[in-house]
């Protein structure tokens, strides 16, 4: 971080030199390294075999559920940028699409579903707000232990399948009268022996009888040339994967990625007055920095917790609740930047609802409990813990003008 704050102030003065906008973004560009990231190159190889065919009926089948009621793109839609637009997931037991399952009786996953746009990097080091799958010395560090060692190709592959372990996500609702044959199978395993569990279920897949929703998806599946004899966890996960990269690899640039290219018209004056913002003093490249805007490290901006979360006491406890260590309480991956104008809203929990919202709250949250208040009455006593948890760099933004705030807003519509 220091070697990129002293990088930063060599930049700032470059105005004093007479440089054109462009040319003080071209010392950015050589300084961070910086290079269009998804649909023009540094994706994994996408698999010759259909696979990624293969992984979208897969992506698009509710049959992978305990009660054929959710897919993967149930909340990773097309139209929003691979998120689902909720403030957190609506899983199992609801209906419809974006904010037609915030009232349709489904159980809340308890974090924002996050796009899937550049997760298929091969700079992309870990996954979900709490890091809980990464490659780390040639292993795969997860809920189920180390991913390759059961046939996972990549740690994306990991992270494919684990809401499929997922009681909320995918398993089903407890019901002591009519639990499904997934949600008795897999629910009261743990860690490696819920893997195994889930394994053998998807390996017993389609074993006759099949119902309708699985006899379809086994139809799908030979029309594209699969073994449904060989499927299991590892072969859902590898082909998801596959999928996910094929996803980027046809997707539109965006303005910054035009930019990076030699498209100087792309941006416009306000949004490259922005770069310059958000490279200096907005210090926003401090964390969000690279060519997918995240130093995949776990960072803090008193994020309010809100009325629910995952851990006990309706608590979130972000990277600590992986860890179980008392100092990485509250801390959360920083998350990439790609579309993120399209993702609102932000977030581990959904928390804010613009742009705007979320960016303020990096320079200064007060304004954001001025308009809001409190949530509940625990937050109102409890909230200034999480505040303490807030990471230094944001104490050096130097932001202070309305034109500085609404360039730096262009700049991330840009991404």
């Amino acid at each position: 971080m220091k070697r990129h704050l002293s990088l930063l102030f060599c930049i700032l003065p470059t105005s004093a030199w007479g440089l054109s906008l462009d040319d003080r973004i071209d010392l950015i560009v050589d300084t961070y390294n910086l290079e269009p990231e998804i649909c023009t190159g540094n994706i994994d190889s996408v698999a010759s075999d259909n696979r990624d065919t293969i992984g979208r009926i897969f992506f698009e089948s509710t049959a992978l559920s305990g009660n054929n009621d959710v897919a993967c793109q149930t909340c990773h839609l097309d139209n929003r940028a691979l998120s689902d637009g909720l403030p957190v997931a609506v899983g199992v037991g609801g209906s419809g699409e974006g904010a037609e399952r915030m009232h349709s009786g489904g159980v809340l996953v308890k974090r924002n579903a996050f796009s899937l746009f550049g997760r298929s990097s091969t700079n992309y080091q870990n996954f979900f707000w709490d890091g809980r799958v990464g490659e780390n010395e040639g292993k795969i560090f997860s809920p189920i232990g180390n991913g390759y060692n059961y046939g996972f190709s990549s740690p994306l592959s990991v992270a494919a399948v684990i809401p499929l372990l997922a009681r909320d996500e995918f398993l089903g609702e407890l019901d002591h009268f009519d639990q499904n044959e997934m949600l008795r199978s897999v629910n009261g395993e743990y860690y490696q022996e819920r893997y195994r569990a889930a394994n053998n279920y998807f390996e017993n897949l389609f074993d006759e009888p099949m119902s309708p929703s699985i006899s379809q998806l086994a139809n799908s599946l030979r029309d594209e040339g699969a073994n449904i004899a060989n499927i299991d966890l590892p072969y859902i996960g590898n082909s998801l994967a596959s999928f996910i990269s094929s996803s980027s690899e046809n997707c539109e640039p965006s303005g910054w990625e035009r930019y990076l290219q030699g498209e100087r018209r792309a941006l416009t004056n306000s949004q490259k007055q922005g770069a310059l913002v958000f490279y200096g003093q907005g210090r926003c490249a401090a964390c969000h920095s690279g060519s997918l805007f995240s130093d995949f490290d776990f960072h803090s901006i008193g994020t309010p917790q809100g009325s629910f979360g995952v851990h006990m006491h309706q608590q979130d406890m972000g990277l600590g609740g992986v860890t179980f260590q008392n100092e990485d309480r509250y801390l959360f991956r920083t998350p990439p930047l790609l579309r993120v104008s399209e993702t609102a809203p932000y977030g581990h929990n959904g928390t804010f609802e613009s742009l705007e919202d979320v960016v303020l709250y990096h320079i200064n949250p007060i304004p954001f409990f001025v308009d809001n208040g409190w949530e509940n009455t625990r937050d109102k006593f409890t909230h200034g813990g999480i505040l303490s948890k807030r990471d230094d760099i944001l104490g050096y933004i130097s932001i202070d003008s309305d034109s500085e705030f609404n360039n730096l807003i262009d700049f991330l519509k840009s991404l």
